[in-house]
């Protein structure tokens, strides 16, 4: 007779039982995950190939500028080439002086016009006192019906710091070519910077030389640091460069004043190619002070019709809205997809592969649908319905849901995407006061404005630019006074008459009332 054979413990029951189910989870996850991989990297190449069908394409180096030779190269003159070098704030820097930092650190205030007078009075009064106002850094629009409004103040400002300086004491009036004469002497201590960017602005092309082909895998981090160094000096250029040229106009030096300009239009040739949203936002800035001095000059009726033609001809060259969708390109495929691919190659964003392959294809389909359409490059047109559209599209992509939706990266960066409508802003501004040279170039010619602007065409203006808003002609009528009133609707798309709206603290509001360019009384 047989033993029978020993029967297991029931402790061994349990741990075969537990096994079995561990491994059969660990089975089912394995084809979850692989399953999951496959589903996403299948979807995002079937969506990728439908729309390089298209005629859409995702290669970085379309959007790269070329690389141009050093010698034909203006950003790569010396000061310009240092600023990859090492920070403005290091030692040896630059010979610029302590007091011209002030005006290189100040920040603009958003929307503030200027008057050629009452600006270079209160740069005067500052330089003589002390520290300028940081209310009163010189940029804006070029909205000069405004700036009767903020005259007062400035020359109550500028008369505040002469006072603080002279221990009480009321202080005399300082006249603009007085003005002009005190910041010109100011200024002299960058004069061998100027001369130097002026010498180089003569050559061929303006590049600067960012890193974009050392990225592997950026993240947006990596990127803004390579291209924020240089941004900086841009900045500080164009400010002094801005308050130089006004106050050579001022003192009559016209000349002197179109030769500032030229440097300033050649460094925001170097920014208009930068495929990236932060120099973009840098190129509006800088293009808003730019076209200060322009503007003064016209107010001022300081320039001939040789120097008019040819800032008109360059004005016409800045093309804002193909800069942006440049940029917004960039920032799809240099920072958002590389930053994804690089995810999916190296490592898990969102736990599965697949996951992050449905997270690229959930941006670039949000992407294509709330970014691109804002601005419409065939008709030149920033509308507002459509960006309200494209703001609709975006809240398909709320943060509520994203993990289940493979909506994050969507959520979280997207957005924010409002350039275009800044760029609309700026480029309209663009556009007036080119349509303001001819103006004047028809008022040197003819002794008076024109009773309408088709009058300009083709003597003085090849083509007339349209409202960006909507597509309309721009907005213009004589003035009793025999001046004029050059408008745009503006973003509420309503003509308001030629009437700026402005917030409580007295700046223009761009987002009520009209775009409006106005020689003041």
């Amino acid at each position: 007779m047989k033993t029978p054979a020993p029967k297991p413990s029931r402790l061994k029951k349990i741990f075969r039982r537990v096994f079995f189910v561990l491994a059969s989870l660990a089975t089912l996850g394995a084809l979850f995950v692989a399953e999951e991989n496959w589903r996403g990297s299948r979807a995002w190449r079937n969506y990728k190939s439908a729309m390089e069908a298209k005629g859409e394409r995702f290669d970085v180096a379309r959007l790269i500028p070329p690389k141009v030779p050093d010698d034909e190269n203006f950003a790569a003159c010396e000061y310009l080439a240092h600023s990859f070098e090492q920070s403005p704030e290091s030692p040896g820097w630059t010979n610029i002086d302590s007091s011209l930092r002030y005006v290189i650190n100040l920040p603009r205030r958003s929307g503030w016009p200027y008057g050629l007078s009452a600006d270079l009075t209160v740069w005067a009064a500052a330089f003589q006192s002390g520290p300028p106002n940081p209310e009163l850094a010189p940029g804006g629009p070029p909205n000069l019906q405004a700036r009767r409004l903020h005259d007062r103040r400035l020359a109550a400002s500028a008369e505040n710091s002469q006072t603080h300086s002279q221990g009480g004491a009321t202080p005399e009036k300082i006249e603009p070519v007085q003005a002009a004469a005190i910041v010109l002497d100011h200024l002299k201590v960058c004069e061998p910077v100027l001369s130097e960017l002026r010498a180089a602005s003569e050559r061929r092309y303006c590049r600067f030389n960012v890193p974009y082909e050392a990225w592997t895998g950026p993240t947006q981090e990596q990127a803004a640091g390579s291209t924020l160094q240089h941004l900086a000096v841009v900045k500080g250029l164009f400010r002094v460069l801005a308050l130089h040229a006004s106050a050579e106009l001022a003192a009559g030096r016209t000349d002197q004043a179109l030769a500032d300009v030229n440097v300033m239009f050649r460094l925001e040739d170097g920014l208009k190619d930068e495929p990236l949203l932060i120099s973009q936002l840098v190129h509006y800035s800088s293009t808003a002070v730019l076209l200060k001095p322009i503007s003064e000059g016209l107010a001022e009726r300081r320039w001939s019709d040789a120097q008019l033609h040819i800032l008109q001809e360059r004005l016409v060259q800045t093309d804002l809205l193909t800069s942006t969708v440049r940029a917004l390109y960039g920032e799809r495929d240099i920072l958002a997809n590389r930053f994804l691919s690089g995810q999916i190659s190296q490592g898990h964003l969102f736990m599965l592969r697949g996951w992050d392959y449905f997270e690229e294809l959930n941006y670039n389909r949000a992407f294509q649908e709330a970014v691109l359409p804002r601005i419409n490059l065939a008709e030149r047109e920033v509308n507002p319905d459509t960006g309200h559209a494209c703001d609709l599209a975006m809240s398909n992509y709320p943060p509520r849901g994203a993990f289940i939706h493979h909506r994050i990266f969507a959520a979280l960066v997207l957005p924010g995407f409002h350039a275009p409508e800044n760029a609309a802003a700026v480029q309209t501004d663009i556009d007036l006061v080119t349509v303001g040279c001819a103006l004047e170039r028809y008022r040197l010619a003819d002794g008076t404005y024109p009773d309408k602007l088709e009058a300009l065409v083709p003597r003085f203006i090849t083509t007339l630019p349209h409202d960006i808003i909507n597509g309309q002609p721009l907005k213009y009528r004589r003035t009793a006074n025999g001046k004029f009133v050059l408008y745009s609707v503006g973003w509420n798309e309503k003509d308001d008459g030629g009437v700026i709206a402005t917030n409580k603290d007295g700046n223009p509001d761009r987002n009520h009332g009209d775009w409006v360019f106005e020689y003041p009384d």
